[in-house]
């Protein structure tokens, strides 16, 4: 009401309250969705439910508190099936006089618009209530929802709710066209990435020597009457069902994915053969970690010691049900259920992360000097005793706190300078010296404070020796103290620079708070839904009338240990953060994942510590180039509003000289028809030569005006191939090869029609990488591409089909050069080495899709026929080659917004 108050002039009035009287009116959901406690029908429903349940009739209200809270369950579940039930009368008849009143006035009005405003909040009865109010008000209620989570990211039961209510959404605007429109600041995504302190190192270190003598016992050969060893062989590359027929890795794969990463990251790091149609990618490529191995662990424990009666194999998974709770895990008869286990709350809740908060201020503070202006977000402002619980001595016992962390800055010269203050939804605390301040400007700001407001411990006395004595809490000695009160006046005086620094927790700061001036935001918390993760961003992204070229850094701080199999859970925690969220690379694209924070971190676990130390100094010196990020947004320019799958990637040695690109042309290059022509023409003129001089009688000058000429001509054709074949780079390869799958998938229907190989777009990285995609073409057929264009490079292990492609290294000397020449016009082949690629597996399913990527292949690549996996030229081709990677190609796929 206020927002809406504030625009000029003034057309329509804005209300909040329930008898409707103005034509807008803003109401919380609560003032509808409030139940009657005292309904008959509830009454009736929670007998009824304890009749089932426990074939009596025991009375609703009960003198005994367990019969009590017994009563409160039933009458909370009473109410979901009513809800459940789809009678929308009874489930109006239900709510509390209040609200029934409400909907009557509705309803009374005729035509009426509701604007749901984070319509994603349809869970349990309020969804259910909501499509009551609708079926109830029928064609004169008009439902408009607003949200920033797509049904994509709701649980079943509640997309589909929310489909039945809204259909399909029609709008939808994602973050980066909001800032390229102008209407949202420009943002970079950065990442601080720290590792436990010295006494948390020496914790984990003791975890992982019981991690380790879990896995050590697991290796046993005489573990139970079938060995773990011996069952995740017959698991992995056996994969037979209990009739004893083998299921191919496809299927294997889809029907158990977290086992089969499982199973080939364990062979990845043991070197061992992977099993037959199987192949590694970007996630298989690294060892396995702690959910890895609970993965092969649980299969064991459900497919085999469950089923089993043997003395050996109930020993065996009683010794792993007594193991798992202190590594962070429970063995249930359904298989192992994880809960945050030890270690991974030392990294949640490390003191590294308060240390990393001092840097970075520290860094924003020297670049942006009296405009910073920090936001640092935590789960909570102090801790209970449950918290931190068995890891005292191991952790502060107000680890992961806000308070904690305004203690931190105020231990450092730097930090403490920025006058950080604590606000939280009951709190208010900072510095003495700060505080002197801060109450003469409330005073000033709200004369009835005067003299009501003194600074005073946060913590009690006993507490102080642990250097809480300088952080101090404000609170009125007389009065109410709210956050509806004090917190809009905290929000001026820090929009006004007189404090450069508020800490504040998710709940009150998270969400529907507005600081245009926000330019840093540091995010601590543990959350990572999509939701929670957008609306905490939204703090920083506001525009800011005194900054028209504000750029926003906003920060997350993860702590690693690398030597412990679950040490990457905070690191998991930023990947799920960033996994839908899109923002700015260094090279101006947008894309969603980790890697726009920078491209040397993938999602699938963190990178090796000297890349760490690499990372942290480059993303450092990245939040001082505000300018550079602002003039990669490219603000006002057109986008396509498209995501769009990619494929990164990287060849480590030459990829080799195409035939397309020695038939064709290439921008600032020579073309090769002009290189025949040269050769022709030198051949030519010698022959003309030779003739005149034979005619003339001069036998021995025609042979060597002839031999001069012909030798001129092709001379100079091959230094012209030499040059021109040396300006071919891996993207010259790539863009042949990608054309050639585009074209294959677009003949056979793959992907639109539309479509054409010229939409092939293989684009530089500062990295080193290739980007390729296929511009324009939906998330979908991008998606499509990519896979068969990553699977195209992969090393040989189990294809359907393969398909040679004739290579040549790009010539060295005029010799080369005549030699590439001769082999240009002798035959389609570019010089005598072959390279056989497996034929992607979309295009691999039938003869008609081979024959299309065949055509495809000889009119972009290379000459060559397809061969069928049964063919005994393929078996050997295969059996030698198998697992090579000839040009070492490392591949990523990557999401892109256009």
């Amino acid at each position: 009401v206020k927002q809406w108050r504030m625009y000029e002039p003034v057309v329509v009035e804005a209300g909040d309250s329930p008898d409707l009287v103005a034509p807008i009116t803003a109401l919380t959901y609560q003032s509808i969705c409030d139940l009657d406690s005292h309904n008959p029908l509830l009454d009736q429903q929670v007998a009824e439910w304890q009749a089932v349940v426990e074939g009596e009739h025991p009375a609703v209200a009960d003198a005994n508190p367990h019969h009590r809270a017994e009563a409160a369950r039933l009458r909370s579940h009473a109410r979901m099936l009513i809800a459940g039930s789809g009678d929308h009368e009874k489930l109006l008849s239900i709510l509390h006089p209040n609200g029934r009143r409400l909907i009557e006035r509705i309803k009374a009005a005729g035509q009426f618009t509701i604007v749901l405003d984070e319509c994603h909040h349809l869970l349990e009865m309020w969804g259910y209530l909501l499509r009551a109010l609708a079926r109830e008000l029928g064609n004169d209620v008009f439902l408009v929802g607003l949200t920033a989570t797509p049904p994509s990211e709701m649980g079943e039961r509640e997309a589909s709710l929310y489909q039945e209510l809204f259909g399909r959404a029609d709008f939808e605007v994602p973050t980066p066209a909001v800032v390229k429109e102008g209407n949202l600041a420009p943002y970079q995504e950065l990442a601080y990435i720290t590792a436990p302190l010295q006494h948390e190192t020496a914790y984990i270190a003791e975890e992982k020597t019981r991690f380790e003598e879990l896995l050590a016992d697991m290796m046993r050969p005489d573990l139970g009457t079938v060995s773990f060893v011996d069952w995740l062989r017959n698991r992995i590359f056996e994969r037979k069902t209990r009739e004893g027929v083998q299921v191919d890795w496809q299927r294997f794969e889809i029907d158990h994915p977290d086992l089969a990463l499982a199973g080939l990251r364990y062979c990845y790091a043991n070197q061992i053969a992977l099993p037959d149609g199987a192949r590694l990618g970007e996630a298989q490529r690294r060892a396995p970690d702690a959910d890895d191995w609970v993965a092969l662990i649980g299969d064991y424990c459900v497919g085999h010691l469950r089923e089993s009666a043997d003395p050996k194999d109930v020993e065996t998974w009683e010794a792993i049900r007594k193991s798992l709770p202190s590594l962070g895990y429970v063995l249930t008869l359904q298989g192992i259920r994880a809960y945050v286990s030890p270690v991974d709350r030392v990294l949640l809740l490390s003191a590294s992360k308060g240390v990393a908060a001092i840097d970075i201020l520290t860094a924003e503070s020297r670049a942006l000097g009296s405009n910073l202006r920090a936001l640092l977000l935590c789960d909570y402002e102090v801790a209970g005793s449950e918290v931190v619980g068995k890891l005292r001595g191991v952790l502060d016992a107000q680890a992961g706190s806000a308070a904690l962390l305004l203690r931190t800055l105020l231990s450092d010269q730097v930090t403490a300078s920025l006058d950080p203050i604590l606000v939280t939804g009951k709190t208010v605390a900072c510095s003495l010296a700060t505080a002197t301040a801060l109450v003469s400007w409330l005073v000033s700001q709200s004369p009835e404070l005067k003299g009501r407001l003194e600074p005073s411990a946060l913590f009690s006395s006993e507490v102080g020796a642990d250097g809480w004595e300088s952080v101090q809490q404000i609170t009125p000695s007389t009065g109410s103290w709210s956050a509806s009160f004090y917190l809009p006046l905290i929000t001026r005086y820090f929009e006004a620079g007189r404090t450069h620094c508020l800490i504040g927790t998710r709940g009150l700061l998270g969400e529907g708070w507005d600081a245009e001036s926000i330019n840093v935001l540091i995010d601590l918390t543990g959350v990572t839904t999509t939701t929670s993760v957008h609306q905490m961003r939204g703090r920083s992204l506001r525009l800011d009338p005194a900054d028209a070229h504000k750029v926003a850094d906003n920060w997350d701080v993860i702590c690693v240990a690398r030597d412990h199999p679950k040490g990457a859970a905070d690191y998991e925690r930023m990947v799920r953060k960033h996994r839908n969220y899109f923002a700015i690379t260094g090279a101006g694209e947008i894309e969603s994942g980790v890697g726009h924070v920078d491209q040397r971190l993938s999602p699938f676990g963190p990178p090796v510590d000297d890349v760490v130390s690499t990372v942290n100094r480059d993303v450092i010196e990245r939040s001082a180039h505000r300018d550079q990020i602002y003039a990669l947004w490219r603000i006002g320019e057109p986008y396509r509003n498209l995501p769009t799958q990619t494929v990164r990637i990287r060849a480590q040695r030459a990829l080799g000289v195409s035939v397309r690109r020695l038939d064709g042309s290439t921008p600032g290059g020579l073309a090769p028809r002009l290189v025949k022509t040269r050769a022709v023409a030198g051949t030519g003129v010698g022959v003309i030569a030779t003739l005149i001089t034979v005619a003339a009688g001069q036998d021995l000058l025609a042979v060597g005006l002839g031999g001069l000429f012909v030798a001129g001509g092709v001379g100079w054709a091959a230094q012209s191939m030499r040059t021109y074949a040396n300006r071919l780079g891996p993207s010259s390869s790539l863009d042949d090869l990608a054309a050639a799958v585009a074209d294959a998938m677009i003949a056979t229907g793959l992907i639109d029609s539309r479509l054409t190989a010229a939409a092939v777009r293989v684009a530089a990285q500062p990295d080193g990488y290739y980007r390729c995609y296929l511009e324009g073409a939906t998330l979908e057929d991008s998606n499509v591409f990519a896979t068969a264009l990553d699977e195209l490079l992969a090393p040989i292990q189990s294809p359907r089909w393969i398909i040679p492609r004739y290579v040549s290294a790009p010539p060295r000397n005029l010799l080369s050069g005549v030699r590439l020449l001769a082999g240009r016009f002798g035959n389609n082949r570019v010089g005598t080495a072959v390279v056989y690629h497996g034929v992607p597996a979309l295009l691999g399913a039938n003869k008609s899709r081979v024959q299309a990527f065949e055509i495809a292949w000889r009119r972009h690549v290379s000459a060559g026929k397809a061969l069928f996996q049964d063919d005994p030229r393929a078996q050997a081709i295969i059996q030698l080659q198998r697992g090579e990677d000839p040009f070492a190609v490392t591949t990523q796929m990557r999401t892109l917004w256009e």
